[in-house]
């Protein structure tokens, strides 16, 4: 199993997330060191876990529109590799990235202007280098409500997933908002089931919720392939053994 430790940034800070309700939001504390940097968090996760490769929800770009590219730069100059969630309504909106060696782009559901977007992002960046966010809260599809959206009309996530498949996509986070921080599992656990039933070359992400190494298995038996966690890393419920052992 992969675990990839998860980076919110919100006013250039790493916060933590709690039940998606955002403007709940406050800077991490951490006990692997006292800043709430970006830098500085994933500088600590890396010397207590090993990790390298991390999850950036750019929450400043996905509620503001503004980037932080000074970061992303920093992070890639480290030596820190990253799938980037940075609120991209179109492919087109991607394209100052595209020189930024060492990031996988993150298309969210929540954000995403229709599946036709996410085909092209798919196909410039290619099936490797493109991950589709399917974002839900208290399982019910989180979507751009514009008017000639297809996905704003689709109630059942399995639907919007397998349409997201005939774009391309061959990646996938299965991500419940309300879930983040709770300690309280995914709540995606049906959804990725079936998914790894039905299409067992998908590579699936699952996260939000993560509180032991119970959870983290019960997410690989399922079908995960990979599991994004943030809180338990920094709390001490995830020990370093435990980590090293599933990794």
């Amino acid at each position: 199993m992969k675990i990839i430790p998860v980076l919110d940034i919100l006013n250039q800070t790493v916060v933590r997330g709690v039940g998606g309700q955002r403007d709940t939001y406050r800077p991490i504390q951490s006990g692997l060191t006292r800043s709430s940097q970006p830098l500085d968090i994933a500088q600590a996760l890396k010397e207590e876990f090993g990790f390298s490769e991390f999850y950036v929800a750019d929450l400043d770009a996905i509620l503001q529109q503004m980037l932080n590219l000074n970061l992303y730069q920093s992070l890639l100059e480290a030596g820190f590799t990253f799938l980037l969630d940075c609120g991209l309504h179109s492919a087109a909106d991607s394209l100052s990235l595209s020189k930024l060696k060492g990031i996988t782009i993150v298309a969210g559901l929540e954000t995403l202007d229709s599946p036709q977007e996410l085909k092209k992002l798919v196909q410039y960046w290619g099936a490797a280098s493109s991950v589709f966010s399917l974002d839900l809260k208290q399982g019910k599809p989180v979507c751009n409500s514009s008017s000639d959206n297809p996905y704003a009309v689709i109630e059942d996530p399995l639907e919007i997933a397998e349409l997201s498949m005939q774009q391309g996509v061959n990646q996938m986070i299965l991500l419940d908002l309300s879930h983040v921080g709770t300690g309280l599992g995914t709540g995606t656990e049906t959804l990725c089931r079936t998914l790894r039933s039905r299409h067992p070359e998908l590579k699936l992400i699952t996260g939000g919720g993560i509180h032991s190494r119970d959870d983290l298995l019960a997410q690989a038996e399922q079908g995960a392939d990979a599991v994004l966690v943030a809180s338990a890393l920094h709390d001490g419920r995830l020990q370093r053994d435990t980590v090293l052992s599933l990794s």
